[in-house]
């Protein structure tokens, strides 16, 4: 018999000096705007997990500031696959070049959004739309 826990991951608000954040779409999160993110490699702590996946799939250097909220994806119909995650939602600022270099394959699509534009987007996910109000809110 195995044992199956949930996995750990971060999603990665990044924030860049006009106060903008960056959504992606990736066919893990078919038709969605989403920040990107992945999992923690053990023994990895929960800053570097951010700024590696950052640079992996946009190419972008940052850093990590703060963890927003806890969020639950437990078997979200809106995720490709059948899984349970339970995501570290975080803020994290950019330094240095803003050029993305997209990793075309989790990441198929950036942009930056006005926080305003960002939580009016119909097709963003809701716990995305609610983890930037409350970034937002506490800016």
């Amino acid at each position: 018999m195995s044992t199956q826990f949930p996995k750990v991951v971060v999603g990665c608000f990044i924030l860049n000096d006009q106060r903008e954040i960056l959504l992606v779409k990736s066919y893990k999160w078919p038709g969605m705007w989403v920040v990107m993110g992945g999992h923690i490699e053990l023994g990895e702590h929960i800053a570097e997990t951010v700024v590696r996946e950052v640079k992996e799939e946009v190419g972008l250097t940052v850093e990590f500031d703060h963890v927003i909220e806890v969020a639950e994806f437990v078997y979200s119909p809106a995720f490709h696959d059948h899984k349970h995650f339970i995501g570290l939602q975080c803020c994290c600022r950019l330094v240095g070049d803003p050029t993305l270099h997209l990793d075309n394959d989790e990441i198929q699509e950036a942009h930056w959004f006005p926080s305003a534009e960002a939580i009016k987007l119909p097709d963003i996910l809701p716990v995305t739309r609610a983890s930037i109000q409350k970034l937002f809110d506490s800016l």
